[in-house]
């Protein structure tokens, strides 16, 4: 990896969302984000939405350690299964771990864990390498 902090391996949405990275590798990033009002749907717990952003982080981010000098990565494929709820206060930790590493497309899925160490979801993510 290259001289940089984890976190300038983050865009900015995902920073404004509060995903924080605690390890970035070409074969395994790991990150958290804490629950906050804003990131709650209306049973008050976290939103799929932020839940698919906070998987979608790492995704690109391992994706991106992975890819040749001026290639460019990009989803174009995302499922995700909903376990259990992520309550507001509560930190999502989560691992992101390759399923296939090809020339083209690269697989990732990313494991997100409640505090309890029971995975609230699983996301399975196929990020395609864009040519210079």
């Amino acid at each position: 990896m290259p001289d940089q902090s984890l976190d300038d391996w983050l865009p900015a949405f995902p920073r404004w969302l509060g995903v924080t990275l605690t390890a970035c590798q070409p074969h395994m990033v790991a990150g958290q984000m804490t629950v906050l009002d804003h990131h709650a749907n209306r049973n008050g717990v976290m939103h799929g939405g932020a839940i698919m952003a906070l998987a979608d982080s790492l995704a690109g981010t391992a994706a991106a350690l992975n890819l040749s000098e001026g290639q460019a990565t990009t989803t174009i494929e995302s499922k995700t299964n909903f376990l259990r709820p992520l309550a507001i206060g509560e930190t999502a930790t989560a691992r992101c771990e390759p399923i296939h590493l090809g020339r083209r497309t690269t697989i990732w899925q990313t494991t997100i864990l409640r505090p309890d160490g029971k995975p609230a979801a699983i996301v399975t993510q196929t990020q395609m390498t864009l040519a210079p």
